[in-house]
């Protein structure tokens, strides 16, 4: 049996404190069946700090600038700070000197600790501007997350305040689903941009035609890469993108993303099926008594047909800022027997029979890309009752919700993750936001089961609250 050696913080459940690694850390090993051992150097992992030594880091280092070392090009440092981003969260703090080491990694942190932000300042550590050429490359699962990435890279990239200061541009493609490949194909011709942001399937019709060749990629960031590897449609082009179209000995690769199952099967794929180089860190970051400090769980039990007005007595009761209803995609058995899908009922309902003062508005896959981005303006710009599928459920920041409703429980522990991930996106703000479960009795246990994976609890709602 081939031992791989990891890090990870003791969180109290039995794991036992090694003084040699600082208090609160251990020692775990990992085991490989011999029919898969290799002759590689062993997985290098590394994990968040314990509580008191993030505390100490803290006191020492309070800002981007002493954050990064000098190796973040000061004009982009000068933009985060003209931005309103003036201190980094802990997950930034710590992850920053992992991804600007050059070592490829897997950063595994909670939704809105500030992972984009982070991964974005190692692309400006690495791209030469003087350089034409694609040197850096981010690929999303969906279209809305990829055009939020690429507006906070262009955002960094703008000529700082100041007079007197220039810098040749620094150009970012959005390569995404629903783009004009011709445009895009005129652009890497005339002038290759240093950063191209992509949607898979995007970026492998332009690798197949040879409009794009990534010879020249110094960073490759896969964001949300647990949801792209669960993909039916995302997973083989993902694949083929990180062994054929592009080598590990020319790039550092970067996976992200809140949430990675089996994660010790996945970094043993990392280096098995070559997606990295055999040396791999895992940066292990999600605070639990994070999450319980900045959320409030609720949980409300009904019968089916009572669903919808629970939910608008919720609304009338809690009276959110600004709020997400999330509901499921439509099972092909719900097709086939005709029913309408939860979006539509409960879209429907709320317009005839919500009289609050937020305009309700609807998310989900089926609309056209330009109906999407619209209602992403729209809720970006006020309040409102946006009713959405899980396409809303990645990656997309939308820092004014307060509060999330589970209209219909979703599939999986990970996507309550990220549907709750959604709110409490402002890490400063000590803001608490509410996260409200609608559920069938039958239903319950499934609902204990996300509780104990995810070590949280949800308080039955019986009377009229206050968020």
């Amino acid at each position: 049996m081939e031992t791989i050696r990891c890090f990870r913080p003791n969180l109290g459940i039995g794991f036992n404190k090694n003084p040699r690694f600082g208090h609160g850390d251990s020692i775990v090993p990992l085991k490989v069946p011999p029919s898969r051992a290799h002759h590689r150097s062993p997985i290098t992992l590394c994990c968040k700090a314990a509580p008191e030594a993030a505390a100490a880091a803290e006191t020492t280092t309070t800002t981007f600038r002493e954050n990064c070392g000098g190796r973040v090009p000061d004009h982009v440092l000068r933009r985060v700070e003209e931005i309103g981003f003036v201190r980094p969260t802990d997950v930034q703090r710590q992850s920053l000197p992992v991804l600007l080491s050059g070592r490829d990694c897997v950063l595994h942190a909670q939704t809105g600790s500030g992972k984009t932000l982070a991964y974005l300042l190692l692309v400006f550590s690495i791209v030469d501007v003087q350089r034409l050429a694609v040197q850096a490359l981010i690929i999303v699962p969906t279209r809305e997350l990829g055009m939020q990435v690429a507006k906070v890279a262009r955002m960094l990239a703008a000529e700082p305040a100041e007079r007197g200061m220039t810098h040749r541009p620094f150009t970012v493609m959005a390569l995404l689903d629903g783009g004009m490949l011709k445009r895009h194909k005129s652009w890497l011709k005339a002038e290759p941009p240093q950063l191209v942001v992509a949607t898979v399937g995007s970026l492998c019709r332009m690798l197949e035609k040879q409009f794009l060749k990534l010879e020249t990629v110094q960073v490759l960031i896969i964001d949300e890469v647990d949801f792209m590897f669960n993909s039916s449609e995302q997973s083989y082009p993902l694949r083929k993108i990180l062994t054929q179209y592009s080598t590990i000995s020319n790039r550092q690769t970067v996976f992200a993303s809140a949430s990675i199952p089996q994660h010790r099967r996945f970094l043993y794929d990392c280096v098995q099926q070559k997606w990295t180089k055999d040396i791999i860190i895992f940066y292990h970051a999600f605070n639990f008594v994070y999450c319980l400090s900045c959320f409030i769980y609720f949980l409300q039990s009904c019968d089916k047909h009572e669903k919808l007005h629970v939910l608008l007595s919720l609304l009338q009761m809690d009276a959110p800022k600004s709020a997400i209803i999330f509901v499921n995609d439509q099972s092909e058995l719900s097709k086939r027997a005709g029913d309408p899908p939860s979006a539509t009922r409960v879209i429907e309902f709320l317009k005839t029979s919500y009289v609050g003062h937020l305009d309700v508005l609807l998310l989900e896959d089926d609309m056209n890309f330009n109906a999407r981005v619209n209602a992403l303006l729209e809720v970006r710009q006020r309040g409102c009752l946006l009713v959405a599928t899980d396409i809303a459920g990645r990656g997309i920041d939308l820092p004014e919700m307060t509060h999330i409703y589970n209209y219909d429980l979703p599939r999986t522990a990970t996507d309550y993750l990220h549907r709750a991930g959604r709110t409490a996106r402002m890490p400063f703000s000590g803001e608490i936001c509410c996260v409200t479960s609608i559920i069938t009795p039958q239903e319950r246990f499934v609902l204990q089961r996300f509780e104990n994976e995810l070590k949280f609890r949800c308080e039955v709602v019986h009377h009229p609250r206050k968020s």
